[in-house]
């Protein structure tokens, strides 16, 4: 994992073209709404997934009268090569993925090599939104933190989408549902094996974030928790032949997140939700250093909005020790002044970028 040295932007959302050099901090971008500091966060995202952490369609980023973006960067790292370049183009209909001046197939390939991790005002999904969107948050800890994951989670996927395609067409084959088995398994085990090392980083950090409070992750694996996943399909089986799809397992899991022995969602308020969202992707930063031995990169967008000054502070004080090289937007250029060690600002104004 790396951090970034030099990150180029072109055709992105309402951004000028611009060069970026940022510190290997804490780092602040300011501006009005509307002014582009979201976008530079998402350029950010977009290189590292493919995508941005809004959900937006990938035509949407194209700036508007062209038919691509380019993203490029350059990116130190602590083990191995001293730099790597990795680079994004994306016209409408497809992407092409440099490393090292090489073609590369995979996402993962940049994911790998810059991390990122986003907190954003829609953040709060995952302690207040569907299980989906706790089921994604395991996961990418899962493919960030172990090298295997992302084999156990595509062979379940195949595995149910086979299973679904037979339940579909009125049949059932012994074998499919064996291979569904297995897969489900393993990718439960996964789940739970991410789930206790980050249970660890929590404890590590809660007292910091959430004096006084106690805090923990509770898998629920998408079927009856005193039956077995090959109980619970037999027990099942005429359901799944009526819907014509596959009722329990890790596609239907959900992560249960218990503040002070009760629901987060039901009992927290929301400036303890917003901590709370802040401590579990804390935790994960935490996780995959410990694991990986490098840094991440951290968006925090509209900071000053999402928490308070004391949480501000809580969270800036340990970023700011952390090693993570962070992205901070404000509207405000002194909205956090006195809060977190800033060590390079910038302001964008109408899709320009300029340094403080």
């Amino acid at each position: 994992m790396t951090q970034l040295a030099t990150l180029h932007v072109e055709r992105f959302r309402n951004l000028e073209p611009f060069d970026l050099e940022p510190a290997a901090g804490i780092n602040l971008i300011s501006g009005a709404n509307g002014a582009g500091k979201t976008s530079l966060l998402e350029a950010i995202h977009t290189l590292s997934l493919g995508r941005s952490f809004r959900g937006s369609n990938a035509s949407d980023l194209i700036q508007h009268g062209d038919d691509d973006l380019l993203l490029r960067a350059e990116l130190k790292t602590q083990a191995g090569p001293a730099t790597h370049q990795i680079a994004l183009q994306r016209d409408r209909r497809s992407m092409t993925l440099r490393v090292d001046q090489e073609n590369v197939t995979r996402l993962s390939e940049l994911a790998r090599l810059l991390p990122v991790l986003a907190l954003h005002p829609q953040s709060d999904d995952l302690v207040l939104g569907s299980p989906d969107h706790r089921r994604r948050f395991i996961d990418r800890v899962g493919f960030y933190a172990r090298p295997e994951f992302h084999g156990i989670h595509r062979d379940f996927r195949r595995a149910l989408k086979q299973r679904n395609a037979l339940l579909r067409r009125g049949r059932c084959e012994p074998a499919w549902d064996q291979l569904y088995l297995e897969t489900a398994y393993r990718l439960e085990k996964a789940r739970r094996d991410v789930l206790a090392d980050l249970n660890h980083r929590i404890n590590d950090l809660l007292e910091r974030m959430l004096p006084g409070s106690l805090l923990a992750l509770r898998y629920l694996p998408g079927y009856r928790q005193d039956l077995e996943l090959e109980q619970a399909l037999s027990q099942g089986a005429d359901r799944e032949r009526d819907q014509q799809a596959s009722l329990f397992g890790p596609h239907r899991a959900d992560l249960k997140i218990v503040l002070n022995e009760h629901e987060a969602r039901q009992v927290a308020s929301r400036g303890q939700i917003k901590m709370l969202v802040a401590l579990l992707h804390l935790a994960v930063l935490d996780l995959l250093a410990e694991l990986n031995g490098e840094p991440a990169v951290v968006l925090f967008d509209d900071l000053a909005s999402e928490l308070d000054a004391d949480n501000r502070r809580r969270v800036l004080d340990y970023l700011g020790t952390s090693g993570h090289q962070t992205f901070v937007s404000v509207i405000a250029a002194d909205a956090i002044d006195g809060e977190g060690d800033i060590q390079a600002r910038f302001a964008v104004s109408a899709g320009q970028l300029m340094r403080h």
